[in-house]
């Protein structure tokens, strides 16, 4: 899930047990399936993705999968986060909260 081991920690660990936990399916082979190839054309919505650049699950290339997205959805907004892993969002949070709060068209929250 990580690229970095020194950025797993138990609160980490302990997200990870709730998820599967509360997992309510067996994943069996939807990774390899085409089920997300198959719902893109339907999606009417602004696509981005934000993708570990050192995530080890995809059988693909970044190239490969920004280009099977864009096959769909020309527009698509796709950035790699370099040295994050699969758990980009835990990992990279500083770079990915702003990313998000730029997509969502939020303004970044006032500090005090």
């Amino acid at each position: 899930m990580f690229a970095d081991p020194s950025k797993i920690d138990e609160e980490a660990v302990d997200a990870q047990m709730e998820n599967v936990r509360r997992t309510r399916f067996k994943i069996g082979n939807i990774p390899m399936s085409d089920a997300l190839l198959r719902a893109l054309p339907d999606v009417s919505a602004r696509l981005v993705a934000l993708w570990g650049g050192r995530d080890a699950f995809p059988s693909s290339t970044l190239e490969e999968r920004r280009s099977t997205l864009a096959a769909s959805h020309p527009e698509l907004d796709f950035r790699v986060i370099e040295n994050a892993g699969h758990w980009v969002n835990w990992e990279a949070a500083d770079v990915v909260n702003p990313i998000l709060l730029d997509v969502l068209g939020a303004a970044a929250p006032a500090r005090t």
